[in-house]
């Protein structure tokens, strides 16, 4: 079976990504927020999820000691009781792409509840991520959303999966809260599709 990998990183916009040039933001930490992993087997089975974080490793449910060693339906549920495998790290740097989008504060949930969908979540994933991003970013008259790119996410926050999904889809956003509104250029959207053993993240950070 063709294997698809798509990641997609929201450091302050854009879906799945043709980003153009980076640059780095050096913070003495920045925390990476909910990064919920869901995992989706053709069938009934062990996996096994490692992290190679460039960092420190905060929070964790269920509890990750070496890794997440854990048994998942296919319907997604592990360990017969979650949805996901959650986790919060600290990052010694953050890189951000020039692409991305700006959107007014009161536009944050239909702009999400159209383009999460294109980005490759399903219906839970996307109520998911709107239940608790919509509820912890502050009030501010627009947000500048970016995505976190491959690159980036293979050098600080590397997932490692056994058995490899032949789907992988990370969506982790950077949001930054601004007063005034800005152009930017908007990164090209485009349609995913999973096939196979599908793994989905998403997460985000404030810039």
């Amino acid at each position: 079976m063709k294997k698809i990998w798509i990641i997609i990183i929201v450091a302050l916009g854009v879906f799945c990504c043709l980003a153009s040039a980076a640059f780095v933001i050096s913070l003495s930490t920045v925390t990476i927020k909910k990064p919920a992993v869901y995992l989706y087997p053709k069938e009934d089975m062990k996996i096994n999820v490692q992290l190679d974080i460039n960092g420190m490793l905060i929070e964790d449910i269920p509890k990750y000691n070496n890794g997440w060693n854990v048994f998942v339906t296919k319907e997604g549920i592990i360990e017969n009781q979650y949805d996901y495998l959650f986790y919060e790290a600290k990052l010694k740097k953050i890189s951000l792409p020039n692409t991305g989008w700006v959107i007014e504060y009161e536009n944050l949930h239909s702009w999400f509840e159209i383009n999460l969908p294109k980005l490759g979540l399903n219906k839970k994933e996307k109520t998911q991520f709107m239940d608790y991003w919509l509820n912890e970013l502050p009030y501010s008259k627009y947000y500048e959303i970016k995505l976190l790119t491959y690159d980036f996410l293979e050098d600080n926050m590397n997932l490692i999966i056994n058995p490899e999904p032949d789907t992988l889809i990370r969506l982790n956003f950077a949001f930054k809260p601004i007063k005034k509104h800005k152009i930017l250029e908007e990164p090209e959207i485009k349609e995913i599709k999973r096939t196979g053993f599908t793994v989905i993240e998403w997460g985000g950070l404030l810039v």
